[in-house]
């Protein structure tokens, strides 16, 4: 019965303490101001969302979006948007996150 009754203690104790550290080490995941980083240590605050980026793009060309997604190519991140213009051409579009800047052309041969 006493046994019982030290498991169950030792058990709560070490749950608390899990408890208690956890948001000590998430700590250690963020930037001075708070806000996360994400996987490449860029803080999450300064980077371009996907739709922000869409929209930009729209109103830059006044086509219509087919595709808008965001990629993990090899450890780094970019958003890829298809945009089809009123002529009908199909534009692609690869764009970083982190600075909103638009990357050089991927092209197939």
């Amino acid at each position: 019965m006493a046994l019982n009754y030290q498991r169950r203690v030792m058990i709560v104790l070490l749950l608390s303490g899990l408890v208690i550290s956890l948001p000590v080490a998430a700590q250690k995941y963020r930037s001075q101001d708070g806000a996360p980083y994400n996987q490449n240590g860029r803080n999450d605050a300064r980077s371009v969302d996907l739709d922000s980026t869409v929209e930009r793009i729209r109103k830059e060309t006044g086509g219509r979006v087919l595709h808008a997604e965001t990629w993990d190519n090899d450890g780094s991140q970019e958003h890829r948007v298809r945009i089809i213009t009123d002529k009908g051409k199909v534009r692609r579009y690869r764009i970083d996150p982190g600075s909103g800047r638009e990357l050089p052309a991927n092209r197939r041969r």
